[in-house]
């Protein structure tokens, strides 16, 4: 059997797309939690064996290569639908077995790249305080339960720390507001807003990284956050940013203290400093250099592919 590279992931995955396309069907095995009813699934003494719907068979022992990407489940990939209480079971049944696959092929150092459920380990507080060593850093806070947290007349943003939706039609960008003005009763994560002129993010991979750069003139009047803008010319705009020598090494030496193999850092650059927001353990990448003409592609197409070295993260305590 040749050796395979398992992604682990939903319907609804460009980059995972995009990773076959290139590397090739005969040697990635893509299984869509979404579309679970389409396997036939066997976990037992001797291990995983599964076949789609295509009739294609692997065993665990075949995988080389695990790529946690986004294995987003029915209930969470259509949050408009009314998924039946039965099928919720069921899948998280499904999501409970395949989850443990998981560990055990991390413990075979078969996991490349992504941590899986990396922010469960490294959120945003652990980021920000690590990162504090290596970058600047708008001032920030979380609150909740007092309208003292809240400065008045103070211009601020507010994020989503989990990016859940708030309902089934809108989720929460990156917004601008007057911090009197927020309901005190409402859990916030707010930071200083910073009129910088670049929106700035990083792909690291493992020891190499690709920088782009989105100039914010165009959109600062209507919204701080570029993916509210929509659409594809949103995401066209980004061009490469030359990462200084001190700001790559910083990179370097705050990714290893986190112990990531791969991350998409956020940052803001005023023409003159770069402030670190947030790195995304398992950030999405694929409209950033989506023909190959940048080298990213060709980079990670060189970390997933099975016919070539392995990488492995590190194995946990617990796991090991």
């Amino acid at each position: 059997m040749n050796p395979i590279t398992f992604i682990y992931t939903n319907s609804l995955d460009m980059t995972a797309d995009l990773l076959i396309s290139r590397i090739g069907t005969e040697e990635i095995f893509r299984f869509n939690v979404d579309l679970w009813r389409e396997y036939k699934i066997k976990i037992d003494h001797a291990g995983l064996t599964i076949e789609n719907s295509a009739g294609r068979l692997i065993t665990g022992n075949g995988i080389v290569k695990f790529y946690w990407r986004k294995p987003f489940m029915s209930q969470y990939l259509y949050p408009q639908r009314t998924i039946p209480s039965e099928l919720v079971y069921m899948e998280e049944e499904l999501s409970y077995a395949m989850r443990d696959m998981v560990n055990l092929a991390w413990s075979e150092g078969k996991i490349v790249l992504v941590e899986p459920l990396a922010d469960s380990r490294v959120g945003k507080f652990v980021q920000l305080k690590v990162g504090a060593k290596y970058f600047k850093i708008p001032p920030y806070k979380f609150v909740s339960g007092s309208p003292n947290f809240l400065e008045p007349g103070k211009s601020s943003i507010v994020k989503s720390l989990t990016s859940k939706r708030v309902n089934k039609d809108s989720v929460l960008y990156t917004t601008r507001v007057q911090e009197d003005q927020l309901d005190p009763s409402t859990p916030w994560m707010i930071q200083d807003y910073l009129p910088a002129s670049w929106d700035v993010t990083v792909v690291f991979v493992r020891d190499r990284m690709y920088g782009f750069e989105l100039n914010r003139d165009g959109f600062l009047d209507k919204t701080v956050d570029w993916r509210e803008t929509g659409g594809p010319e949103a995401a066209d705009a980004w061009r490469r940013h030359q990462l200084p020598k001190p700001l790559e090494d910083s990179i370097v030496r705050f990714m290893s203290d986190l112990g990531l193999h791969y991350g998409r850092l956020d940052l803001l650059f005023t023409g003159e400093d770069y402030y670190f927001l947030e790195v995304n353990p398992n950030g999405e990448w694929a409209w950033l250099d989506f023909y190959g003409e940048i080298g990213l592609l060709g980079t990670m197409i060189e970390e997933i592919s099975p016919r070539t070295t392995r990488f492995s993260i590190p194995i946990p305590r617990w796991i090991r």
